[in-house]
């Protein structure tokens, strides 16, 4: 005999099967790219620079997405380097982290992806970290090693530096 509860753990099982299936092998790479480049308003050309640095050393996978915040100032020029990535911009003090956070939380990347990459070292991801982690995310930070938080490395099981390549010839 089929009951309402065994309609509902059915439908919920379901969904659980479903949202794994398009979790599997899917990244979202959550970019703080001013952080990233080390300028508050980084030029076309600094972003491509980092961009390079960055696709060489981060594992980017065919379903990976990419999720891009600025100021309004950096907008355009940022937005000329990049292609095919969600570009969200906000001024003000942690304005680009806070649109990343809200984007992450809002459209559930606990939900939709198997890895989270956190293209900043800024301690205010700490929490999101720590929320991903704990959903069963599996959270990366990519960061220039002066500017990776205390409080951020503690919440994240990797680190990938990314180091300019002036920084590497040295």
């Amino acid at each position: 005999m089929i009951t309402p509860t065994t309609r509902i753990d059915r439908f919920q099982a379901r969904t659980s099967r479903g949202r794994r299936r398009l979790r599997s092998g899917r990244a979202m790479h959550l970019l703080d790219i001013e952080n990233l480049t080390g300028a508050s308003r980084p030029t076309t050309p600094e972003v491509a620079e980092v961009m390079v640095l960055y696709r060489r050393i981060v594992p980017i996978g065919p379903m990976d997405q990419f999720v891009v915040a600025v100021n309004h100032g950096a907008l355009v020029a940022v937005g000329i380097a990049f292609h095919g990535v969600q570009l969200l911009a906000r001024s003000g003090p942690d304005g680009a982290d806070q649109a990343l956070a809200e984007a992450a939380r809002g459209d559930r990347m606990d939900q939709r992806f198997d890895r989270v990459v956190i293209g900043s070292g800024d301690g205010y991801f700490a929490d999101l970290a720590a929320w991903l982690a704990e959903c069963g995310v599996h959270v990366t930070v990519v960061s220039q090693r002066e500017s990776l938080s205390r409080r951020l490395r503690a919440e994240v099981s990797a680190v990938i530096t990314l180091e300019p390549p002036a920084a590497q010839v040295a």
